[in-house]
């Protein structure tokens, strides 16, 4: 007999700590790097901001809500093509729904919709393009308190860049 390993996350998650999820909304701060899988791209660095806003929970340890978040490129990637150097640098926003499983630790998922704005500048030439599309991610985080939470994410934002971030939400 197998066992499907996925079924048996959900109630484990579910489970782990006591600390209700809160109803509301929540601000937060986020920081990361951009991973461009394109040869002679380097990793950019990101910030951003993230707000959001939680409903009931759906059940105990089960909650969903709906969030915002802007990105922006504080440290540029650096670019390496055939010899000739330069960087890049990326500008996302985004809506997502959001769906959280656990209590004071979490498993966190996020599909919704993203824009992004990408430049590139190599040997004096430089190229802007922009796009926009499904995008999704998955995470982990901890309620420090009522207010307070960190969290681990990676987010999909296209099919050569990907996004891993480290945050904190405020709830209020």
């Amino acid at each position: 007999m197998q066992i499907n390993k996925t079924a048996g996350l959900l109630p484990v998650l579910c489970l782990i700590g006591s600390t209700a999820v809160a109803e509301g909304f929540y601000v937060g701060a986020k920081a990361g790097w951009m991973d461009a899988d394109v040869n002679g791209l380097d990793e950019a660095v990101n910030v951003g901001a993230v707000v959001g806003y939680t409903f009931a929970n759906i059940s105990e340890g089960v909650s969903w809500g709906i969030e915002g978040e802007a990105t922006t490129t504080t440290s540029d990637g650096d670019v390496d093509i055939a010899g000739f150097n330069g960087d890049w640098d990326i500008d996302t926003q985004a809506i997502y729904g959001v769906l959280r499983l656990g209590n004071a630790f979490y498993g966190k998922l996020r599909l919704g919709y993203l824009w992004e704005d990408v430049s590139v500048s190599v040997a004096g030439a430089s190229a802007d393009g922009n796009d926009d599309g499904v995008s999704g991610g998955v995470g982990a985080g901890m309620h420090i308190n009522e207010q307070f939470s960190v969290e681990a994410e990676y987010t999909y934002v296209e099919e050569d860049i990907n996004f891993y971030s480290v945050g904190v939400n405020f709830s209020f």
